[in-house]
Order: structure tokens, then sequence, then C-alpha cells
């Protein structure tokens, strides 16, 4: 084997060893499918909330001003 056979097997050896290393960091750096779910549910709770906040300013919006003022003396009493 002559000396720059060996110099092109070393480097490759080295791409290689580097590939390998970072194929395992992604792999194991990577989200997982539990986190995934996770997310996907916190997201549709708070699509949830968004929706019934968005109908209540809806409704406050629609509503008469005599009901207006009423929810909002029943929201002083409480508050």
């Amino acid at each position: 084997m002559s000396m720059w056979s060996a110099i092109v097997l070393i480097v490759m050896a080295a791409m290689a060893g580097e590939a390998w290393r970072h194929h395992v960091k992604a792999r194991s750096s990577g989200s997982n499918k539990q986190d995934v779910e996770r997310l996907e549910q916190r997201i549709a709770e708070l699509e949830t909330e968004l929706r019934d906040r968005i109908e209540t300013l809806e409704r406050i919006v629609t509503d008469d001003k005599v009901d207006l003022k009423r929810q909002f003396d029943h929201l002083d009493k409480t508050g």
C-alpha cells in the first residue's frame, strides 16, 4: 500500500466516523412522538380557549347596551 492510499483511507475513515457521529447526535436530539403529541394537545387547548374568548367578545359587541350594562354591573359586584 502506498502512502497516498493510506492517507486516502484515513481521511475516508475519519469522514465516515464524523458522519456516523452526526447521525447518532441528530437521531438522539430529535423530538420524539410524545413531545409532538403534547404540543398538539396544548395547541388544541389554546385554540378552544381562543374560540371561547372570541365568542364572548362577539356576544358583548352584538348585545344591546342595556344587557351590556347589566353584565358590567354584575362583573363589578362579583369582582
